[in-house]
């Protein structure tokens, strides 16, 4: 794994059944913090052609997004709008990098954008709107 990445378990059933998914925070010089995750593609992240399935790459478009949206010290959030632009596929053993980022935060809701690429070459892009719940 690069350097500055973390494991932590997650409470999520479903984002532990994905696998390890290791994060890291950056903050830019503007102030914009980078919310990155990585994801080593497995066995069972690929279709029969030993790329990451399709499944695979939204599912962390989805996790992109809500990292950089969800404030620890605030309520959480959920995804109620997720669009995905493939642009490569990752192979069996690369690990795929998602950097997510907020473009803009109101009082109920939060929009994000990610981008992943493998060893710097673009897989996806990616926006999301996410609603802050119990709040």
């Amino acid at each position: 794994m690069p350097p500055g990445y973390v494991y932590e378990p997650t409470p999520s059933a479903f984002v532990e059944h994905v696998g390890k998914i290791y994060t890291r925070k950056v903050t830019r010089p503007d102030g914009t913090i980078e919310a990155w995750s990585a994801l080593r593609i497995e066995p069972h992240h690929v279709n029969a052609w030993n790329l990451a399935h399709g499944g695979v790459l939204a599912t962390m478009a989805e996790i992109g997004t809500a990292q950089a949206s969800w404030d620890p010290e605030g309520p959480a959030c959920v995804a109620i709008d997720l669009t995905l632009q493939f642009i490569g596929a990752p192979k069996l053993g690369e690990l795929l990098e998602v950097c997510g980022t907020v473009t803009r935060r109101t009082r109920s809701l939060v929009f994000a954008s990610a981008r992943a690429e493998v060893s710097g070459a673009p897989i996806f892009v990616a926006t999301s709107i996410q609603k802050f719940v119990g709040s």
